[in-house]
């Protein structure tokens, strides 16, 4: 199983080798879609990908529109924002040539709305857990109350690296025609002030759910997970409970405690 308390890699730290493979990779792995990042997280805590060894790294989902670009970086201006508002950031989504006839439907009709309904979201994601489970991969995954899902393994549980590459390009594959609506409504629920800057974003919902006081900037939470070491002893709230993981998830930081 990958599940949550049984690949709790967060005790371990990783070595310098993996720590630079870690920081090379990590431009690429802030651009997977929320599915997949989420498997690279639990994949990396096992030791099955070559590539992505340190579970603890944030993984930004493509929240930061079409274009691609690394909002999360250093430098990200203060305060900048994927969009003027939700309903901007629907035109830049439904502006994209790489659009399902699906993902264009539910993200024209959450534009008229103003926002991705749960209903929606469910349809979405109940149609890529399908998927994976005709593949052979049945996720085993918890609901937090923000509604967004947050992966706890999968049932059979990779033991190989074929077998995680596998896993990912399943996730990759099923995920093509509904990434774009988890993703936005992930920045929905999460993000709802549409911060570039995930680590601003998340610190922001943390705040706002009263996990962190007003003190705690994104400053601290980007050093605290990308340091190294034991995340348990480096942040000062629980990264376990359903408040801090509705906005790290939700601001694709795949964190397994």
């Amino acid at each position: 199983m990958l599940g949550t308390r049984l690949f709790d890699c967060l005790r371990h730290r990783p070595s310098e080798e993996n720590e630079s493979i870690r920081r090379k990779s990590r431009k690429t792995a802030m651009r997977r879609n929320s599915a997949s990042r989420r498997l690279l997280a639990a994949l990396s805590c096992v030791g099955l990908l070559a590539s992505l060894t340190a579970c603890s790294a944030p993984w930004k989902h493509d929240a930061q529109g079409p274009s691609g670009s690394d909002n999360g970086s250093s430098e990200t201006k203060k305060g900048a924002k994927l969009a003027s508002s939700m309903d901007a950031l629907f035109d830049q989504y439904l502006a994209k040539k790489k659009l399902s006839s699906y993902e264009r439907e539910v993200i024209t009709r959450s534009k008229k709305n103003g926002k991705i309904s749960a209903e929606d979201y469910e349809a979405a994601h109940a149609k890529e857990m399908s998927c994976m489970a005709d593949k052979g991969w049945k996720m085993i995954e918890k609901k937090l109350p923000s509604g967004i899902y947050v992966n706890n393994g999968s049932d059979p549980s990779p033991n190989s690296q074929a077998e995680a590459d596998k896993m990912l390009k399943a996730s990759k594959d099923c995920s093509g025609d509904s990434a774009d609506i988890e993703v936005l409504y992930d920045t929905q629920q999460a993000n709802p002030d549409l911060l570039s800057d995930t680590y601003a974003a998340a610190v922001t919902c943390l705040q706002r759910s009263k996990v962190v006081d007003k003190s705690y900037t994104a400053r601290k939470l980007k050093d605290a997970l990308e340091g190294g070491g034991n995340l348990r002893e480096k942040l000062p709230f629980d990264a376990s409970t359903d408040a801090a993981q509705s906005c790290l998830a939700g601001n694709g930081m795949a964190i397994d405690i």
